[in-house]
Formats: C-alpha cells, sequence, structure tokens
C-alpha cells in the first residue's frame, strides 16, 4: 500500500512487484511546467531503475498521476529505466454530463468518474438537460435522496482529485429584473456548498436570443447587458460565500469566429477569472485550432474553455454512435486555451471509449497517436481479451462531425481479398474472406453478451449483425457460383438499408454486388 487512497482503490496491486519511494519537494523541478510556462501541481519526475522506482511531486494529486502513469506503463509493457518529467499540456481536462436525452445511472456517473480518474482527467461537470432541477425546476432545491447521491459524487471527485462542477442553467425562465429570482439562485447556490461542491457552471445556452420580459427589455434593453450584469452579480455573491469557488459560464452565443458583438461584449465585462465555454467555429466543431483561439482571446480577453461537442450523438445526431478517437484539435491548441471539456453520449459505457482518447491528448497534445489510443481505450473498457474481436465492429463507428475516415479494417481486407482474385490466386482470396469472415462472426457473438456496453449497442450492432449475414453470404456466393443466392443477398441489403442506424457510411452493398459479379 502507497497510502495514495484513490490509487490503491482503482488499481489495487499493480505495483506489488516495485520499490517505490515517493518524496514532496516543493522546488521548481517539481511545480513549473518549463513547456507550457505554468505552476502546476500535476508534474512529477519518475526515475526507474529496473524495480526500484523513485517520485519526486508536489503534492499527493501528482502522486496520484505518477502512479497512474507507472500502471500503465507495466500493463502495456513498456517500463524501462531512466528518467521522465511528465507535466499535462492542458490544465483543464474533463468532460461534461451536458447532453440532451436520459440522465446517467448514479452507478455510471462513478464507473466513468473512476476511469477518467485513471487517466489523469482532473475535471466534471455535472448539467444534464434532463435534470429538472438544473434546467426546469432550477430555483427548487434538490430533494434530500437526490442531494445525498450529489454529495456521494461529490465526495468521490475529491477523492479522486477531480473538480466537479455544479451547473445551473436558469435562462429558459429567469426574469433577470426580478431580484426574488436572483435570490432564489443563490439558495440553490448555498444548498450545493453546504455538501462541498466550490466549482459551479452557470449555463445560458439554448434559450431565446431576445429578452422574453417587458420589464427586462426596459432595464437593460438587450440580452447581453442582463447577462453581464447576472454573471457579475453571481460572481461577487458566490466569493462572499467562499473567495475560493471558481465559476465557468456557457453563453448564449457559445460558436463561431469568436468576434461577433455578444461574445465580445460579454468577454470584455465579466472578470477575468470566470471561465467561458466556447465550442469552436461550429456548435460540433470538425477542427479547433490555435488562430481561432486566437482571436477568442482577442476579442473576449479570455481564454477559450472548449466544449467540445464529441462524442455527443444527441437532436439530430441520434441515429450515429461516436465511439471513433478524437481527431482535428491542434497539438498546440494548450498554449491558447484553459482546457477542453468533452461533452458525453447518454451512453455512457460507450462514451467512455473516445473519453480516454481526449484524456490522452489533452496530457500530451503533441505527442498524441489517435490510433495507439484508441486501440488502448478499447483494451480498457472491453478488456484485453475482448478487444480484437470488438474492433472489427468499432472500426465502422466513425461516422460523425469529426469525418474521419471509416471502416479502413474493412476496406483494407476486401482490397486484399479482390487484389487475390484479380491476380488469379483463388485460394488465397478465400483465406483471406474466411479470415476476416471469422472476426465478423467472432464479434458478433461477443456482442451478443448482456453486458453493459453490448446492451448500448443494441441498436448499432442489430444492423452490424445484418452485415455479418451479408458476408457470409457473399463469401457463399464466391464459393458456389450459385445466381440464385443474388436474389437472397438483395433482400439482405433491403433489410440492411432500411435500418436507421448510421454504420460503414451505409457503404453502397449493391455496387460491391456487381463488383464481385465482374471479378466472378
Amino acid at each position: 500500500m502507497l497510502n495514495i487512497p484513490a490509487f490503491d482503490e482503482l488499481f489495487g496491486d499493480a505495483l506489488k512487484p516495485y520499490s517505490i519511494n515517493i518524496t514532496y519537494p516543493n522546488a521548481r523541478r517539481t511545480v513549473y511546467c518549463e513547456k507550457t510556462h505554468r505552476l502546476t501541481d500535476e508534474k512529477y519526475i519518475l526515475n526507474i531503475a529496473d524495480k526500484n522506482i523513485s517520485i519526486e511531486c508536489s503534492c499527493e494529486k501528482s502522486a496520484f498521476y505518477a502512479l497512474c502513469d507507472l500502471a500503465k506503463r507495466i500493463d502495456e509493457k513498456t517500463v524501462a529505466d531512466g528518467e521522465y518529467i511528465c507535466s499535462p499540456s492542458f490544465a483543464v481536462r474533463g468532460y461534461i454530463e451536458g447532453f440532451y436525452g436520459t440522465p446517467w445511472s448514479h452507478e455510471s456517473r462513478k464507473s466513468v468518474m473512476a476511469l477518467m480518474a485513471k487517466n489523469r482527467m482532473n475535471t466534471i461537470y455535472y448539467a444534464p438537460k434532463d435534470d429538472i432541477f438544473h434546467r426546469e425546476k432550477w430555483r427548487e432545491k434538490y430533494p434530500e435522496e437526490e442531494l445525498a447521491r450529489l454529495k456521494e459524487l461529490v465526495d468521490t471527485s475529491k477523492k479522486y482529485h477531480m473538480n466537479f462542477y455544479w451547473c445551473v442553467a436558469p435562462g429558459l425562465s429567469m426574469k433577470y429584473s426580478d431580484n426574488a429570482e436572483f435570490e432564489a439562485l443563490l439558495e440553490k447556490t448555498k444548498q450545493l456548498y453546504s455538501i462541498g461542491v466550490t466549482d459551479f457552471g452557470l449555463l445560458l445556452d439554448d434559450i431565446d436570443e431576445e429578452l422574453e420580459f417587458e420589464e427586462d427589455r426596459a432595464l437593460y434593453g438587450e440580452t447581453v447587458n442582463a447577462h453581464i450584469e447576472l454573471i457579475n452579480s453571481y460572481y461577487s455573491a458566490l466569493h462572499e460565500i467562499d473567495s475560493s469557488i471558481r465559476l465557468t459560464v456557457c453563453p448564449t452565443l457559445y460558436h463561431g469566429k469568436g468576434n461577433e458583438y455578444y461574445i465580445s461584449k460579454l468577454g470584455q465585462n465579466i472578470p477575468p477569472l470566470v471561465s467561458l465555454f466556447w465550442t469552436g467555429k461550429d456548435i460540433c466543431s470538425r477542427e479547433l485550432t490555435s488562430p481561432e483561439a486566437v482571436r477568442f482571446v482577442e476579442n473576449t480577453y479570455h481564454k477559450p474553455l472548449y466544449w467540445d461537442n464529441y462524442p455527443v450523438n444527441d437532436c439530430s445526431m441520434f441515429n450515429e454512435m461516436h465511439i471513433s478517437p478524437i481527431i482535428g484539435r491542434d497539438p498546440d491548441l494548450y498554449k491558447y486555451s484553459e482546457g477542453i471539456i468533452a461533452n458525453c453520449m447518454e451512453y455512457a459505457e460507450c462514451s467512455k471509449i473516445p473519453l480516454i482518447t481526449i484524456a490522452d491528448y489533452l496530457w500530451d497534445s503533441e505527442n498524441y497517436d489517435p490510433q495507439k489510443s484508441w486501440e488502448n481505450a478499447i483494451k480498457q473498457v472491453v478488456g484485453k481479451e475482448n478487444a480484437d474481436s470488438f474492433i472489427i465492429f468499432a472500426d465502422h463507428l466513425y461516422t460523425s462531425c469529426l469525418k474521419d475516415a471509416n471502416s479502413r479494417r474493412m476496406y483494407a481486407a476486401f482490397d486484399e481479398i479482390e487484389t487475390a482474385f484479380k491476380s488469379g490466386k483463388k485460394e488465397t482470396a478465400f483465406a483471406l474472406a474466411t479470415d476476416y469472415l471469422g472476426k465478423m462472426n467472432a464479434c458478433r457473438e461477443y456482442l451478443k453478451q448482456d453486458l453493459p456496453i453490448c446492451n448500448e449497442l443494441s441498436k448499432w450492432s442489430e444492423k452490424y449483425f445484418v452485415s455479418c449475414d451479408i458476408m457470409n453470404k457473399i463469401f457463399e456466393y464466391l464459393k458456389s457460383n450459385d445466381e440464385g443466392l443474388i436474389a437472397e443477398l438483395l433482400l439482405l441489403v433491403e433489410k440492411y438499408e432500411a435500418m436507421p442506424a448510421k454504420l460503414s457510411n451505409d457503404i453502397n452493398i449493391r455496387e460491391e454486388l456487381k463488383n464481385l459479379q465482374k471479378i466472378k
């Protein structure tokens, strides 16, 4: 036991064969990150010499991260002698339960939190759109039972060295000119502070751009003025409660160029320590670039804190399943932003896979390898023994705003089979086809299990099962030359095309059939 409770709970005896000594010198070597030019409590230095390991760091949090790093190296069999000086690229690394749809269960929240702590994320935002006490009934205090569950989450986040932000979204119904409304907001805030919440989010997104009430229009003229006063008053009141409280705001205009009137005026008239959420150029941005971040800083006087709408798949994206790795975020974005908070899917187990890749990018963005990170994430979530099977299915789920190449493994296998056929090497082609079909069918058996992640994926796996039937039927056709099978294939294709789930960019199977007939 290393007397780091969070590590012992999450990893058990992972470091048992090693002799580990941890020291806590409070010096430049352990508290200053040379790359990012900032003070940090997350830096650590590993010195590895065979089974003897020394760790230098500034506090228990950085010691926890060092041990997480070491456990990962041991698991991946990459432990090597030497000195390793480590600190994160981004200061803020986290996720938000901020989607439209069924909120996560309490157990799912704890499970995701534990896994993200293991992967060195440091921030959680609690903001489920369909938690009525977060949005619809924002004035009302939580009932005792729900408050107790929130307190458990807050306590757990502290144990895992994660900052827990509780968010409130009053904008749908708040009358800004009514002081009673502000007092209701404060009373609700004090209830959350009483259970240990010291970080808050004020969300003003997805509301009307124009002021609803005549009294507000008379007093403020326009929405941005009402929001500036609300933010400044709320921030001041929070600091009267506790000067260490931090506040994040999601503005009504939360995407664009970053030089629009509303966001420029808002940013320039609220305190510099209030964080501002921003989703980038679009609501679901394919890319987040450093030049765009610089423009935001120049116009708002704030570094953006990105609310990254990946992997979320709510609203118009509900037929997509987003479990591919994060891409399209500039390697040096950490220089111009506070960090990234990834908006999750209502599918908590599936969200874990892309979240791990986001954690890897946020820790070391300049050396981030999407495919390596993704394969490691799958091993963590489904287990090493199931990873090779699962990845055959996951290969088809790259359909998202990121516009990454989809079904690469399948197309590579098809190209190899087609090349063999065209070269007259039918035995080789059949062997390759048999191998790929075997992997598909093994994946199919895994997905049929009564497991949380398999249950979440059922909408997509059902379509995948039909694609397996199609591929098996194609193989049968290639072996038998039975043209009667074409009619059966077309029926399967019709069934596949009628299913709404997005899979493999819904490739043109009819065209593939024509190509096969040409080959034969």
